[in-house]
């Protein structure tokens, strides 16, 4: 099977989390001066993909999404593990 191609747009854009994909907010780069300061601080911090559009930007960047599913899994038997633990069933 032939590698596949990362959307080098969405590549500058995006960058994989444990739990999705960050981002950056948008409505920050220009007429700033109508906007409050408390907006303004707000636009600054990193954003979530919302759970509607992780499925475009994972096709988008293919090896990411890899490491987004297998980081998934890992917190998940993480937490079946603390689980099971705080259960009573150790050996399981």
């Amino acid at each position: 099977m032939p590698k596949l191609k990362t959307n080098r747009g969405a590549a500058k854009r995006f960058r994989a989390t444990a739990s999705g994909y960050k981002c950056r907010r948008s409505f920050r780069n220009h007429i700033l001066t109508k906007k409050s300061n408390k907006h303004k601080r707000a636009l600054c911090a990193t954003g979530r993909v919302n759970d509607s559009d992780v499925r475009s930007v994972s096709r988008m960047l293919p090896y990411s999404a890899k490491k987004v599913l297998r980081r998934r899994r890992l917190l998940n038997t993480e937490v079946c593990v603390e689980v099971c633990i705080h259960a009573g069933h150790e050996g399981e």
